[in-house]
């Protein structure tokens, strides 16, 4: 019998990896369902939790890969920025279904993302969603555009200040999650985009 040697210890870490993108993608999916319910209760976590374990059995879903950093402050902040907007939007929203019903309208907006990150993008996406007077109807990962129905949407005006609001959400969960390569790129269709806002701003002042 062979002595044990070092070598075997090496797949356990690729397994352990697999794990835990299982793992994250398992609580996405629990997120999910408590978003689609509106219920935090414990009683809707556990059946979550179930639904998620049972698609991996059934479907045999692929592990997500994990490429995330965890930043305490930058997630604090995140947390009260979004506590914040919550509270906001459910405010606008009550104002205008009591008091200015006939503005109550909605619209699909388009926003491109920044970030190429799948996790990245169903965080904002679920973050999104748990605002009142947003949700997102699609994402198109080829062109990297984010289709988010807000309400209410009734002028220009408010159109621009839903696309602020994607973008707010969105840069804040690059910077609370995000690596530095995640960061980087961020950074740079940023920049890309502010030119093209731009130019666009002076062929329409022309």
């Amino acid at each position: 019998m062979s002595a044990p040697s070092d070598a075997g210890a090496e797949p356990g870490r690729p397994v352990r990896r697999q794990l835990l993108g299982r793992l994250v993608m398992a609580v996405w999916l629990t997120l999910m369902w408590v978003i689609l319910w509106g219920d935090a209760s414990p009683g809707t976590v556990v059946a979550g939790a179930g639904v998620a374990a049972g698609c991996y059995y059934a479907a045999r879903l692929p592990h997500l890969p994990v490429r995330l950093r965890f930043r305490p402050l930058r997630i604090v902040l995140l947390i009260g920025h979004i506590a914040v907007d919550m509270l906001v939007s459910s405010v606008r929203v009550a104002f205008h279904a009591l008091w200015r019903p006939a503005q109550m309208r909605g619209a699909i907006v388009a926003v491109p993302m920044r970030t190429d990150s799948d996790l990245l993008l169903v965080m904002v996406s679920a973050g999104l969603s748990l605002i009142t007077g947003s949700l997102v109807i699609e994402l198109n990962r080829e062109e990297g555009v984010l289709y988010v129905h807000g309400t209410p949407v009734s002028s220009e005006r408010s159109v621009r200040h839903l696309r602020r609001q994607v973008r707010r959400t969105e840069e804040r969960f690059v910077r609370a999650f995000g690596t530095q390569r995640d960061i980087d790129e961020f950074e740079r269709e940023e920049q890309e985009l502010l030119r093209a806002d731009e130019e666009n701003s002076e062929e329409e002042t022309r």
